[in-house]
């Protein structure tokens, strides 16, 4: 795997994290085993026909219980891979030896900074950390 489109990618692939735990916790909006409450309006057999509401109460359908339960392990599944793809991503800035390059990285990546924002955060112009980050790049790719 491209570890620098992993980098590239790591600040969306959190938002999506963030995105999945949502829909995860969404999935049971109520619990499964509560009664089921709608109304319908309908009117007396025989005359005088009035109209007027009426109150149905029941239970959940069971397919749609196991329907929610595939779609809740489905998302846990792809969120366990995501988190995984992070993972990696803050174990390799983790293994760079050069701090300033490693908080650049940090800064960049993880936490999705402009070099402006690096450059506030760090004390660092951005120009540096720019060519701090292109000669890290060049290196990397030298090895």
């Amino acid at each position: 795997m491209d570890k620098t489109k992993d980098l590239r990618q790591i600040h969306s692939l959190k938002k999506e994290i963030e995105l999945l735990k949502k829909q995860i916790d969404g999935c049971w909006g109520r619990e499964l085993t509560d009664p089921v409450t709608d109304s319908v309006t309908g009117s007396y057999p025989e005359f005088p026909y009035i109209e007027h509401v009426i109150k149905v109460t029941g239970m959940t359908d069971g397919g749609y219980i196991k329907k929610v339960s595939r779609l809740k392990k489905q998302l846990t599944r792809r969120l366990a891979e995501l988190m995984d793809k992070v993972e990696a991503a803050n174990e390799y800035i983790a293994g760079v030896d050069d701090s300033e390059v490693r908080m650049i990285l940090q800064c960049r990546y993880i936490n999705g900074m402009t070099w402006e924002q690096i450059e506030a955060e760090l004390g660092i112009n951005y120009r540096t950390a720019q060519r701090k980050f292109s000669n890290w790049q060049k290196n990397k790719k030298c090895r």
